[in-house]
Parts: structure tokens; C-alpha cells; sequence
């Protein structure tokens, strides 16, 4: 699930290949996140990079649970008919610069609609009794700053040991917080000879290094780093 998790133990997923597929060469700031164990809760921030893996995450804790979201969907073609096969309504679409952004709210069945739009752009907020998550409408530019805080998450503390185990998998010891942040090089681009460019573009393999930087109560760093091509 957790993409960044796959890359340092070497596996090769097609969900860490489209993470990279936005990368130029050259070096960027990667995913942040920071993460709070409280005593009824377990709090989560973090950078866009990881809204797939905490919705994800929330799927697998509610199922097909009647949940009410809000929000937006995006991407770089017409959803109408993928919307439609699941009753999901939206009250407005709009068009800029070829992406499709459709405005969302909706019961739905949690589980069933996450999977059905995982491969899709989709920034949602939804409250349950013990379960929150706010999302920013729309992404950061590329190549422009970013902060840890576009995703706001509140989990149960039933899922502490699978949040440790996805996202801290590097972390052993007890805490109360936890920040991670990733520095990223692209140092080739590895583009297959077809003549379809389109296809080539997705194809391409990004190959170079990652440093993780976790801080653990405002204490000890760790530093680890790994090659990838991706």
C-alpha cells in the first residue's frame, strides 16, 4: 500500500511507478508527514503524496460502511460514465487546461467508491464517530513549495499498529510523534523505444535515490537512504 515503503524494501509495484511518473530530472522535496499518538486517537498530516495511502487506509478500517463525503475529483478525462456506475452524483464539473474537476457529495459505500477511484485523482473530506479526513480541493502547482498539512487525519487507535507498520515501518521504539520528510533525485529517466509518446511518457522508469529523514519526539533522527528505478 504504502509506496515509499516499497521503494526501501525493493519492490516493485505499479502504484510506486505512477507516484514517479510526475518527475522530471533533478532534485525535489518528497512526501511529508507527521504523525501524533494521542490517547484516544492517532493524529496524521501530511503532503499530498500520501492521499491515496490514507484513504486507502481508511477503506480498509470502514469497509462498505454508508459514509457522507464531500469533495473533488480530477483527472485528465470525462468520469461521467465511472461515476454513474456507482449512483455517484456530482453537482458541478468543470475544464481547465485538459483536466476534468467534478464537485462531489454523497452517501456512498466507502470501500466500494475508494476502490472504484483509487486510480483517479480524489481529494474528499468525511466525519464518522471516531474517523476524520480533511483534504485541500485541488493540488499544488509543480515545482511550487508545498506544506505537510494538505491532509488533516484522525484514526482510531485500533489502527496503530497498521499506521506504524505502513507508514513508520522504520521506527521501533515507543513515541508520542513522529515526522518524516523525503528528499528525492532523479538522475535518469529511462524511456522505452515505442513510437507512442503517450505510452513511452507512462512506461518511462525514473531512476535515482530517496533520503528519509524521520524525527521521533522532537529527539532522535534517522537518516536512511536507498536507490529505486521505478
Amino acid at each position: 500500500m504504502h509506496y515509499i515503503k516499497d521503494i526501501f524494501e525493493k519492490k516493485k509495484t505499479e502504484h510506486a511507478h505512477n507516484k514517479f511518473i510526475r518527475y522530471s530530472k533533478g532534485e525535489f522535496q518528497g512526501p511529508i508527514l507527521k504523525v501524533r499518538f494521542q490517547k484516544e486517537a492517532i493524529k496524521l498530516n501530511s503532503s499530498f503524496h500520501f492521499v491515496d495511502e490514507l484513504l486507502m487506509l481508511a477503506a480498509k478500517k470502514l469497509g462498505n460502511n454508508i459514509v457522507h463525503i464531500k469533495g473533488t475529483l480530477l483527472w485528465n478525462r470525462d468520469l461521467v460514465e465511472d461515476l454513474m456506475k456507482l449512483g455517484i452524483k456530482y453537482s458541478k464539473v468543470s475544464k481547465s487546461r485538459g483536466i476534468f474537476k467534478y464537485t462531489l457529495e454523497n452517501d456512498v459505500k466507502f470501500k466500494d467508491f475508494v476502490d472504484a477511484f483509487s486510480n483517479f485523482h480524489l481529494l474528499i473530506n468525511m466525519k464518522t464517530d471516531d474517523m476524520s479526513i480533511v483534504m485541500k480541493n485541488s493540488f499544488p502547482k509543480p515545482n511550487k513549495e508545498f506544506s505537510g498539512d494538505f491532509c488533516k487525519v484522525t484514526f482510531p487507535k485500533s489502527l496503530e499498529n497498521e499506521i506504524k507498520k505502513e507508514f513508520l515501518f522504520d521506527v521501533k521504539e515507543k513515541c508520542k510523534e513522529v515526522k518524516v520528510k523525503h528528499d528525492i533525485i532523479i538522475t535518469e529517466i529511462d524511456i522505452p523505444k515505442i513510437d507512442n509518446f503517450e505510452e513511452a511518457r507512462k512506461l518511462a522508469k525514473r531512476v535515482g535515490t530517496i533520503k528519509r529523514v524521520v524525527s521521533i519526539d522532537k529527539g532522535e533522527e534517522k537518516i536512511s537512504q536507498t536507490e529505486f528505478k521505478v
